[in-house]
């Protein structure tokens, strides 16, 4: 019996990226009567993972292809069509892109060459309009995908991804401590959430999309608070030592005012969508010892920025 463990998801992108390779593949054979191995590839190209990202790569691969398969014209009617004139078209299309400072569309550009070239055909010019034809058909119906069946949605993503990450440093901070290891995993879950966050921004540019839960700013700050408890951590690790020779009241004093801090975290994360918080945010002066003061209050600060002008 297979562990559902073991069972490959199909993600949504990928899902989508085989409906745009098949109607791309439909066009070329049912329209254009052609099979065009270049557009399938444009539209897998195009599948981004933010519409942003997608609009971005229709310019790139379009225009990028145009002028590798006109360089590769100019050449094979100068010298033919033999592996150093193949070669040649690449430099002079990968050189073009560089001198107009678009070397992003370098790689399509050689690619269209390439393909173009190993051709057996000898109607090189047919052969390259129907493909950049073609290739700019994979791109925009890859954008119509995108765009029109079930586009990117971030926001709860990124919510959950914040409150999952923020409640096992609640729980589990004092073995956090004491596992370097862990606390590099949670920092690279943070560098995760801001990328859901540019993918979110990003979003909400092209799709114009409406956040239901909190502002864009507020996403922000609540991964800056995950950075500042992350920071807090690895200081608390880096000074254990130091916190083990404490005298009994400043360790409970201590204990108490992160424990503090902590209930106002979580306070934000689960009532950032409510009228309002479960209780205030008073601001004050910290005492804790010297080693650890600085990163304490800069938590403090960030939560209380929060609570106070959350907009």
């Amino acid at each position: 019996m297979i562990n559902k463990r073991y069972i490959p998801k199909v993600g949504l992108r990928t899902l989508k990226t085989g409906i745009a390779v098949a109607i791309t593949i439909a066009l070329s054979w049912y329209v254009f009567g052609i099979y065009s191995g270049m557009g399938a590839i444009a539209a897998v190209v195009a599948m981004q993972p933010t519409v942003k990202r997608s609009s971005k790569i229709v310019f790139s691969r379009i225009f990028g292809t145009i002028v590798g398969l006109m360089c590769g014209l100019l050449i094979v009617y100068a010298f033919g069509v033999n592996p150093i004139s193949i070669g040649l078209a690449v430099i002079v299309a990968l050189t073009l892109n560089t001198t107009f400072d678009k070397t992003h569309m370098s790689t399509y550009a050689a690619f269209a060459i390439v393909l173009m070239l190993e051709n057996p055909t000898s109607d090189f010019f047919h052969y390259a309009w129907t493909r950049s034809l073609l290739t700019a058909v994979g791109v925009f119906v890859s954008l119509g995908v995108n765009y029109a069946f079930m586009p990117p949605r971030y926001e709860e993503r990124l919510l959950g991804e914040i409150r999952k990450t923020s409640a096992y440093m609640f729980h589990h901070w004092r073995e956090l401590v004491g596992s370097p290891s862990e606390l590099l995993e949670t920092r690279a879950r943070i560098l995760g959430h801001q990328e859901l966050h540019m993918m979110l921004q990003e979003d909400m540019k092209v799709t114009n999309v409406k956040l239901k839960h909190m502002t864009i700013k507020q996403y922000r700050l609540l991964i800056h608070l995950e950075d500042k408890l992350v920071l807090l951590l690895e200081s608390l690790a880096e000074h254990r030592e130091a916190l083990l020779v404490m005298d009994e009241e400043e360790r409970r004093a201590f204990d108490s005012e992160f424990l503090y801090l902590l209930a106002h975290h979580h306070d934000i994360l689960y009532t950032c969508d409510k009228p309002s918080s479960l209780f205030t945010l008073p601001h004050e002066d910290l005492s804790v010892s010297e080693i650890l003061h600085g990163h304490l209050l800069d938590y403090h600060e960030h939560l209380e920025a929060f609570k106070h002008n959350p907009k």
